[in-house]
């Protein structure tokens, strides 16, 4: 690693744990209108990670780095494109779509866009008569760019936030839905079969000269989320999030992933602002291109407690996941048993 390169990777993790020390402070809220500013973001992307519980910050290496950590663009393909979808109920959609490009030496950078929509919801004027319905559209876009040094790797992510209520313009609302800060690293490499190379594998790996390729088996990472957010006329913030995570890859002919989160979130409110996540994958791989894994996660905290499930197929780099949640409790209120699909590619 060069002396640049050094200098630039113990700047950003100082900046991080300094904006990590103040955050408490400049970025927690009492209000409970500033709780509720865009809560499907919190919903996270794609299918495979929810059906890890979203015990994704250390492994989230595809276009889903753009939400969950974008230092994992650092270690994404030469090209990754992501599209999601989750119906909350009846007439409410979740929706994600990204691609991430790698620029060679230089990182990679990754473009996403989030939609959560309600239809056909009731207009009543101040007197309470009914004057029809309307449709609800809230919009994230983000930009994100993320780079590996070595084992390490430091990303970063901007979004603009866009609200139509589909009235009248006026009633729109932009803004700024803050930054993200995330780290990511790798350690304890093993040699593994080259056959096993695929998306059960991290793409931190080389060539060896018998024919098996080495690859870490831990996974770290940590991602405070939407720093700076200000919404709407009235400034309202997104609370800032910070997740910390790690993960494990079991090599034994197949391959087993065992992940675990911890998120905080700086609001004070009633209920617990932490949770703990957990999640494990095995991935059966068939043959170098192709591989078929099972999931199952878990979300917890002192309020309230989630299960997930799910499952994917992967072939020659096309891959097809779908997961599934309990019904007990979710961000947005009032949506009951949710299921999820994502399509992603990657090469």
């Amino acid at each position: 690693m060069s002396l640049t390169k050094q200098k630039l990777l113990c700047g950003s993790i100082t900046a991080l744990f300094l904006i990590l020390a103040v955050s408490p402070v400049c970025f927690a809220q009492d209000d409970a209108s500033y709780v509720n500013a865009m809560p499907h973001l919190r919903l996270g992307a794609g299918a495979r990670s929810i059906g890890l519980g979203g015990a994704f910050t250390a492994i989230a290496e595809d276009a889903t780095a753009t939400v969950w950590n974008p230092a994992g663009l650092g270690s994404s393909a030469d090209l990754s494109l992501n599209f999601s979808t989750q119906r909350l109920s009846l007439d409410r959609s979740h929706n994600f779509i990204a691609i991430t490009k790698m620029l060679g030496d230089y990182g990679s950078i990754g473009v996403a866009a989030t939609n959560f929509g309600v239809s056909d919801y009731d207009l009543y004027d101040a007197a309470g008569v009914h004057g029809g319905t309307a449709d609800y559209s809230s919009n994230a876009y983000s930009l994100s760019y993320g780079i590996a040094f070595g084992n390490f790797n430091i990303g970063l992510t901007g979004r603009m936030l866009a609200d139509s209520f589909g009235v009248d313009d006026v009633d729109n609302q932009s803004g700024f839905g803050g930054v993200d800060i995330g780290l990511m690293g790798h350690a304890l490499h093993i040699d593994v079969a080259e056959r096993m190379m695929g998306q059960a594998l991290h793409t931190h790996s080389s060539e060896m000269s018998d024919g098996n390729i080495q690859v870490p088996t831990f996974h770290y990472g940590i991602v405070a989320k939407y720093l700076g957010s200000s919404f709407g006329e009235a400034g309202a913030t997104i609370p800032m999030v910070i997740n910390a995570g790690v993960a494990y890859d079991l090599y034994m002919g197949n391959v087993v992933t065992f992940a675990a989160d911890i998120e905080h979130e700086f609001v004070n409110l009633e209920r617990s602002a932490f949770s703990m996540r957990g999640g494990v994958e095995y991935t059966i791989i068939t043959s170098k291109s192709t591989e078929f894994s099972l999931r199952a996660g878990m979300r917890a905290s002192r309020d309230a407690r989630n299960l997930f499930g799910g499952f994917g197929v992967n072939i020659a780099g096309l891959q097809v996941d779908y997961a599934i949640q309990d019904g007990l409790e979710t961000e947005i209120e009032g949506a009951g048993t949710t299921q999820f699909v994502s399509v992603s590619y990657e090469f």
